[in-house]
């Protein structure tokens, strides 16, 4: 019975540290892209591309509320740390924008406009990870290494500009 037991764990102990990847296996080191979790266009399947509402909801909003709050450590692209200002003013920005007023004498005024990202207009997940290759058993392993939610960026004339990565997690 001894025996077995000891073989059993022995076993186990193989199985669950020769399995891993190998670094020897590694093809690159930092691959980034990214992963679209909501459909943005009003004629695509939902079911494509796409997280369901629930769980997408609960994954951005867990990454946002967590980056504002300080519970997340958020970093940007190369891993350096933000502080805490910048954390709390992730997806806020504030311009100072001179209008004129409607009537007469339309006499110019300054007013200062905030803007804040809703969690809703996260529309891609950035993932950076390694990948490994098991050439004898033609796998590929992945390693997520950070995350980042990811944004669609407009220019001040509305013209699509690209993604933009609001903050990265990384694996601690």
């Amino acid at each position: 019975m001894k025996s077995k037991t000891i073989l059993l764990i022995a076993i186990v102990v193989l199985f669950g540290f020769g399995c891993g990847p190998d670094a020897d296996d590694r093809i690159t080191e930092k691959i980034i892209y990214d992963v679209q979790i909501k459909n943005t266009g009003a004629n695509s399947d939902w079911w494509k591309n796409n997280l369901p509402g629930p769980a997408r909801d609960k994954l951005v909003k867990c990454l946002m509320d967590g980056a504002k709050s300080g519970d997340v450590i958020v970093r940007d692209e190369n891993g350096t740390a933000m502080n805490s200002e910048e954390a709390a003013n992730i997806g806020i920005e504030t311009a100072s924008m001179t209008f004129q007023h409607p009537e007469p004498p339309y006499n110019s005024f300054d007013t200062i406009v905030r803007s804040e990202i809703d969690y809703r207009d996260i529309t891609r997940i950035r993932f950076m990870e390694e990948w490994y290759f098991d050439d004898r058993h033609f796998l590929i392993d992945k390693k997520v290494i950070a995350i980042a939610p990811v944004v669609e960026n407009y220019g001040p004339d509305g013209k699509f500009r690209g993604y933009e990565a609001l903050f990265w997690v990384f694996e601690e």
